[in-house]
């Protein structure tokens, strides 16, 4: 269990043990990294380490906990002021949310690595999906009423979330700005009808 503390010395302490962990996590996988490693390359001894983690999951978690706050704080900014979100006039300015991805690069590339083998992917998804659950309403703009509206939220917050996911396993390579604007213009889009390729 993790125990928070406000005073300044114990937060650069913290920060220290996440910086290193992070470090020693783009060399090797999570699982064979020891306590000892850890304190050792933070320069620290064990006991500052217990003092605030029971064990290096708790840091790990720590980590990943703050991130994802930091990143619900991107993803809600450009809807906290209005009651509605209109896809026809949001500008993918607004949309702050990719800019946090690229902004913190080195922490999800690290996630996202084969050698971290933590199931990140899958706990993005489980933070992510609730969000989008909780924050918006999609039956109150939608005029059908056999459509199963669970199953549409599901398609569109798996849909963008895929988006996200394929953005990030290309090593992001298009801007932000580019991915946000392509969010807009899939969300504007209806296709009735498609072209079956032969």
């Amino acid at each position: 269990m993790t125990v928070h503390h406000p005073d300044k010395r114990v937060r650069r302490t913290k920060e220290q043990f996440k910086e290193t962990l992070l470090a020693l996590m783009e060399e090797k996988s999570f699982h064979d990294i020891t306590i000892t490693e850890i304190v050792k390359a933070a320069d620290f001894n064990r006991g500052t380490f217990y003092a605030h983690y029971e064990k290096k999951e708790d840091l790990l978690d720590e980590m990943i906990e703050e991130m994802f706050k930091q990143m619900t704080e991107a993803y809600r900014k450009p809807y906290l002021e209005i009651p509605i979100i209109d896809f026809t006039q949001l500008q993918p300015e607004s949309i702050v949310f990719f800019n946090h991805f690229l902004e913190n690069k080195r922490f999800y590339k690290i996630m996202f690595s084969k050698k971290t083998n933590n199931n990140f992917s899958e706990r993005l998804i489980k933070h992510l999906e609730p969000l989008f659950r909780k924050d918006f309403d999609y039956a109150a703009t939608i005029d059908d009423n056999q459509l199963d509206i669970h199953l549409f939220g599901t398609y569109r917050i798996y849909g963008a979330i895929g988006l996200l996911l394929e953005w990030i396993e290309n090593d992001f390579k298009q801007n932000p700005l580019y991915i946000a604007d392509q969010l807009i213009r899939i969300y504007q889009s209806n296709t009735p009808k498609i072209l079956v390729k032969k």
